[in-house]
This record gives C-alpha cells, sequence and structure tokens, in this order.
C-alpha cells in the first residue's frame, strides 16, 4: 500500500513540475510516468527484485491513467492543487483496486 500511496504522490509530482515548465500535456504524461516508474525501478534494483514495471502488475497503466486526469482537470479549468489530487485519487485507486483484485494486464504467449 505504501508503494501505491508513493507511486501517485510521484506521478502528480511530475506531472505538476512539467506543466510549470508549460510542456503539453501529452509531455505532462510521459513525466508523470518516468517520474513514478523510474522511482519504482531504483527501489526494486536496489533491493534485488524484478521491478514490478516490467511484471504484469498494473504500473504504469495507473500513472498514465493518473497523469490524464491532472492533465484533464487543468484542461476543464480546475486548480493545480484540485487537478493535483485527481490525479493522486485515480493513480491510488487504480493501483490499490489491482493490487486488492489481483488485477494483472494480459501477456502474449509465444507458441512453441
Amino acid at each position: 500500500m505504501c508503494d501505491a500511496v508513493g507511486l501517485a504522490v510521484f506521478v502528480g509530482i511530475g506531472v505538476e513540475k512539467s506543466m510549470l515548465f508549460q510542456d503539453s500535456y501529452m509531455v505532462a504524461v510521459i513525466m508523470g510516468v518516468i517520474t513514478g516508474c523510474g522511482g519504482g525501478i531504483i527501489r526494486d534494483v536496489l533491493a534485488r527484485e524484478v521491478p514490478m514495471v516490467l511484471r504484469r502488475e498494473v504500473y504504469a497503466t495507473a500513472c498514465i491513467i493518473g497523469g490524464v486526469f491532472h492533465t484533464s482537470a487543468l484542461l476543464f479549468g480546475a486548480s493545480s492543487e484540485v487537478a493535483f489530487l485527481c490525479c493522486i485519487i485515480a493513480t491510488l485507486v487504480i493501483r490499490l483496486g489491482a493490487i486488492r483484485w489481483n488485477l494483472s494486464l494480459p501477456t502474449f504467449a509465444l507458441d512453441k
């Protein structure tokens, strides 16, 4: 659960920081994903584990959706604080739901 909270906050920070530099909304979402997933990758590598983003976990997808919520809220005229909270809540709900109900992304099976 702590990982999900950290992920949600760092996605929001990445998007918000990108918007401070007046980047496009697409760049802001990408920077939020990189910020959120990058911290998780560093944590997992230092812990000698396979990074969550490389497994079937709903991790980067939650980051993308959270970043889209953030930028959409800004497009609809919300303040940056409200948009930041929308991002955190969306990312957190998706990530915690995936953990709670063991949701995962589909994988491709190679036929032999």
